[in-house]
């Protein structure tokens, strides 16, 4: 199938959803002005850096052996290990091991941070909202027994704004995908629901560091905002391995399964939870450390 048949399956798709031509249409003028600013990248507004990482560093357990972290602090770092790891960056420190002007580039792009003031709203946003209340949303939606109930529903919640109908329709279909993809490798213990919390948390930890290293926020203040985040973690998760799932979970509700990139943080997640280098097995979820 060439780009134009599949573009043009995807249009079907959109319509058999029960979206009008206006809708879908306010949703190609918005993607495509997304497409313009990110062209040649991997648009990801929701992740601190981009997703390419080179290959020979692959599996390769990033450490800074001159880190002055407590255990605790390295514990709480952990948490954001998934995205962490598979940009290449330091695993048990509070700088991510890239430079100043590195870190001000890639914030100012995937984020739109380019001060303190703006790094902390962020920062302040996701600890108070997030994606955590749309995802309320969207999973409401998706347990309705019939997708006419489903469209029905985010049409009641979001009247009067299509573009935000069209755009939340478009990530129901990304967690039913999402949902279909996990239960398919048994990655969703019984008693475990999906939730967004991971998503959050994780990439304000992993933000954090980035605006440290951009200078941005003060080292008491980046650490003050991962220990945190790693309270909240700690509360609402069992283990490395759960956390994994649900921030890989969460990310795909975003940006759509991709099944290569699913295969690779399923491998970089059994890398991390086996690897003796791995923070993930040098400080067990439960091993006595309060943060």
């Amino acid at each position: 199938m060439n780009p134009q048949q599949s573009f043009e399956k995807y249009i079907e798709s959109l319509r058999a959803m029960g979206l009008s031509d206006e809708v879908i249409g306010l949703y190609l003028d918005q993607w495509e002005q997304s497409a313009q600013i990110f062209a040649g990248q991997i648009a990801d507004l929701n992740t601190m850096f981009s997703d390419q990482r080179p290959e020979e560093n692959e599996f390769s357990i990033g450490n800074n052996p001159d880190t002055i972290l407590t255990r605790a602090e390295q514990w709480a770092i952990a948490c954001g290990a998934d995205l962490a790891f598979y940009n290449g960056h330091y695993l048990n420190d509070l700088t991510t091991g890239l430079d100043r002007y590195e870190c001000r580039g890639l914030l100012s792009e995937h984020w739109d941070i380019d001060s303190p003031q703006e790094a902390i709203k962020t920062i302040e946003w996701l600890f108070s909202e997030g994606h955590r209340m749309e995802f309320d949303i969207l999973w409401q939606a998706v347990n309705m027994v019939t997708m006419e109930e489903c469209k029905a529903f985010l049409r009641d919640t979001y009247e009067d704004n299509d573009k935000a109908e069209a755009i939340a329709l478009h990530r129901l279909r990304n967690l039913r995908d999402a949902l279909e993809v996990f239960k398919q490798h048994n990655l969703f213990e019984q008693s475990t629901l999906p939730n967004m919390l991971a998503w959050d948390f994780c990439r304000i930890i992993n933000l954090s560091r980035g605006c440290f290293d951009a200078g941005y926020l003060t080292r008491e203040e980046a650490l003050g905002y991962i220990m945190r985040s790693a309270r909240e973690l700690r509360k609402t998760y069992t283990g490395w391995k759960q956390i994994s799932i649900s921030y890989q979970f969460a990310r795909y509700i975003w940006r759509g399964i991709d099944i290569e990139l699913f295969n690779q943080f399923l491998k970089n997640m059994q890398v991390l939870l086996t690897d003796p280098n791995s923070p993930w097995v040098l400080l067990k979820w439960d091993d006595g450390v309060v943060v």
